[in-house]
């Protein structure tokens, strides 16, 4: 941002406010317009800036304390909701945290120590692996892992439930497009069987570099292995059983979900016994149980217009700086063909990207500006199709001389957004449907962020007509899972693969899980099944990126993919991304150490110390 830029857009601070507040942020009232005063600095997408020293006391210290962990006590953390099911293989957010421990992988990333991971693999439930000489077939070595004593008489897991897991996965999965090539005759592996009790054999259609990444990946609706059992023996999605680290203790719909440490899994490096996350929707309520000590620590970085403020009420509370991590919510563009979309011309979503000011989201989302106030160092970032948090290499920075002329795509620039709705005949602008869900099911900013995004895309003429929609039911066949045949704009998170060369072939292959029905012609989409046109250079790319095995090469796709999207804007992963800050107690040890894995897998690293607050008063 320029310097002054408040007044040269509007003429005041306050008039840049009362424009927000009319055009569909006013709902946020005196927090939202606390957080969202305008930075009179020059801004900088890879950076917020030289800050001030940490003030000494304030950031607790991040401490690797592995070596002193003692297995047992209660971790006690909050969960936003109920989750629909615990069916691993279905996508659903609110199950996350539980499918990712209660369930194995064949694979899984290493996590970094203090620092972000660099993506290298490790064995879940595979204990060793081999290619072919032709990278053709894998073969796969099985570790012993089994149930808890009271599922199936706690037996081990063999072969026979992973190739069970694997048929079941590829007739209903939500993800099996990635890897299914019964699916998705662009999907890479052919077959999956069992050669022994423990081996099994994979045979691929073509050479994919990725491939390991593919078996690990975190999201819920991908392959995690559940006993053959499952089959008439129990209904995974109400009485999940597996041979993950914790199993389902207690479910109390709207009350608590409580976790136990599985004694046969393979994993002995899980510290918590018990695990419970009593279900609490609002933020307020999750402060509140933070202060009192009822609850140790919050599964995901704190709202940051109260992380602050809670460190005063709980001084004895740890502040710890977290990880660059995305801040907001996936925007989707409809292309259901037939309907009256604007966003089918690329101009109209060069248009809404170029109205959003990534600096006041930041502000109002990330708190940026207060914790610099504050000394605390904010590493911040615009996203494109990569994000800052994304394995080194792969992302480059839109503001940077290295983007190139299409960064200027995400730079805020209202006359040359309303320029390019001009150009496209909406120079008055346009109504359109805003798809969302009326639940917290992404979390309890979810609307707050929408209201936000949708005042600055009303300063540019869009007005919207809101549809707000039931989660299960509704949401995930008319929007979520209908490849962008619906109208108008949608909103989600967006759990897309860790691996970035997987996440943009999810995301931007006509063939990818995440793919929502875009095309360099405007053709639109027909129905939610395809045949779907694509875009040429994405195919091109996006398969380069699959089967390229030199990493330098294959970053370099990636980097050519990016650059090419910055013009073409066909999907926005959140808005931008930033340090911020997370609260936990002394009582949890390791917090914030280890990182690049899902949920459980984190949480498991955390060992409790009962001579610390809030346990020894």
């Amino acid at each position: 941002m320029a310097n002054g830029y408040w007044d040269k857009a509007l003429g005041s601070r306050i008039g840049r406010r009362r424009v927000l507040a009319t055009t569909g942020a006013g709902a946020l009232g005196a927090a939202f317009l606390a957080a969202c005063g305008g930075s009179d600095s020059g801004g900088s997408s890879s950076s917020s800036g030289p800050a001030k020293e940490e003030p000494a006391g304030l950031l607790a210290k991040k401490v690797d304390q592995t070596k002193e962990a003692k297995v047992g006590g209660v971790l006690k953390m909050n969960n936003p909701a109920d989750p629909p099911h615990f069916d691993p293989q279905l996508l659903t957010l609110p199950a996350a945290a539980a499918t990712s421990f209660i369930f194995n992988k064949l694979m899984q990333v290493k996590p970094g120590v203090l620092q972000i991971s660099d993506g290298a693999m490790q064995g879940d439930l595979a204990d060793s692996w081999e290619f072919s000489p032709d990278k053709l077939t894998l073969t796969m070595k099985l570790k012993d892992a089994g149930l808890p004593p009271s599922q199936l008489g706690g037996r081990k897991l063999d072969a026979q439930d992973v190739v069970f897991s694997w048929n079941r996965w590829a007739g209903t999965g939500t993800n099996r497009i990635d890897l299914v090539n019964a699916a998705n005759p662009s999907a890479p592996v052919l077959s999956l069987t069992a050669t022994d009790a423990k081996t099994i054999q994979i045979k691929l259609k073509e050479p994919v570099a990725s491939i390991l990444a593919g078996f690990s990946s975190q999201l819920q609706g991908q392959f995690f292995i559940i006993p053959k059992e499952a089959d008439g023996g129990f209904d995974v999605r109400r009485s999940p059983m597996g041979a993950g680290t914790y199993f389902l203790k207690e479910y109390v719909p709207s009350s608590r979900i409580v976790y136990e440490r599985n004694p046969n899994s393979y994993d002995k490096a899980a510290y918590p016994q018990t695990i419970e996350t009593p279900i609490i929707t609002e933020n307020a309520q999750n402060i509140a149980q933070l202060v009192a000590g009822n609850i140790y620590t919050h599964y995901t970085q704190l709202g940051a217009d109260s992380v602050l403020q809670l460190k005063k009420d709980a001084p004895g509370i740890g502040l710890y700086s977290t990880d660059i991590a995305n801040v907001g919510t996936t925007v989707m563009f409809g292309q259901k063909n037939g309907g009256n979309s604007p966003f089918k011309d690329a101009r109209v979503r060069q248009a809404w990207s170029m109205a959003v000011d990534r600096d006041l989201y930041l502000e109002t989302f990330g708190n940026t500006k207060k914790f610099k106030d504050e000394g605390i160092k904010v590493e911040t970032g615009y996203n494109t199709a990569t994000s800052p948090s994304d394995y080194k290499g792969w992302y480059i920075d839109p503001m940077s001389k290295d983007f190139g002329e299409n960064g200027k795509y995400y730079k805020y620039d209202l006359a040359e957004a309303k320029k390019l709705m001009a150009a496209a005949g909406l120079a008055s602008g346009t109504t359109i449907h805003s798809n969302q869900i009326g639940t917290t099911d992404y979390g309890p900013l979810y609307a707050r962020q929408i209201e936000v995004l949708e005042g600055m895309a009303g300063e540019l003429g869009f007005k919207f007509d809101k549809k707000i929609w039931g989660y299960t039911t509704d949401w995930v066949p008319s929007i979520r899972d209908s490849r962008g045949f619906f109208e108008g704009i949608a909103y989600r998170l967006t759990p897309i693969p860790a691996e970035p060369g997987d996440a943009l072939y999810a995301t931007y292959n006509k063939s990818g899980s995440f793919y929502y029905g875009f095309d360099d012609q405007g053709r639109g989409v027909n129905n939610a099944t395809g045949p779907f046109n694509g875009d040429a250079t994405c195919e091109d790319l996006t398969a380069k990126i699959r089967g390229e095995f030199d990493e330098k090469k294959r970053v370099g796709y990636g980097v050519d993919l990016v650059k090419y999207l910055g013009k073409q804007q066909y999907f926005h992963r959140a808005v931008a991304s930033a340090s911020g800050l997370n609260v936990a107690w002394p009582a949890v040890r390791n917090f914030s150490v280890f990182n690049g894995l899902s949920w459980g897998y984190l949480w498991k690293n955390y060992w409790i110390d009962d001579q610390q607050a809030p346990l020894k008063k």
